[in-house]
């Protein structure tokens, strides 16, 4: 049962039905391919090319994301860094622990990519990409996650649709409520 929340972890992919835009302006699309579900999520925000990935790479500040109680960023080489995180879900009246290790690969102002090194998911991999529009940039994800359970698909299918739309929307709200700080990491 926990394991289908390792989903959340990295949020933290392709072909996948976008859902109507929410009032924030996130879209968000899920679908899955035998057990690998596609996930693909979209917002437009106010921060610069320059600030969107400061806050895509300031990793600790992952705990200001609802379920997410430990983030911890070990740089290894210039633009390859080990995040080990730790969330408490509480899912059907059960409370979930989960433990992954991503490691990401940043490049500057465009993209980050990400793969899971270890954790509660047979595989969980993908990367945000930065474009850059009039009003600031626009936030792109896409990943591929397959989860390691027992737990009946349609019971993951319906968890994934409902709860990313809400995980998106936080990670959009904080990009906002971000700004300030970030804006001034750029100057």
């Amino acid at each position: 049962m926990r394991r289908r929340i390792a989903l959340l972890l990295a949020i933290a992919c392709s072909a996948a039905a976008w859902a109507a835009p929410h009032s924030n302006g996130v879209k968000v699309g899920v679908e899955r391919a035998g057990n690998v579900y596609a996930l693909q999520a979209s917002f437009d925000t106010q921060l610069t090319t320059c600030a969107a990935f400061k806050y895509l790479t300031d990793y600790e500040a992952a705990t200001n994301l609802p379920g997410i109680v430990s983030s911890t960023a070990v740089r290894e080489a210039e633009h390859r860094v080990r995040v080990e995180r730790t969330a408490k879900e509480r899912i059907l009246f059960f409370p979930v622990h989960l433990h992954s290790i991503l490691e990401f690969t940043e490049y500057p102002n465009q993209k980050l990519a990400f793969v899971q090194l270890s954790g509660d998911s047979k595989t969980f991999e993908g990367y945000w990409l930065i474009e850059p529009n009039l009003q600031g940039s626009t936030l792109r994800f896409e990943g591929k996650w397959e989860p390691d359970t027992l737990i009946p698909l349609f019971i993951i299918d319906h968890f994934a649709r409902h709860d990313l739309e809400k995980r998106f929307g936080e990670i959009a709200r904080l990009a906002e409520e971000q700004k300030a700080k970030h804006a001034g990491e750029c100057l």
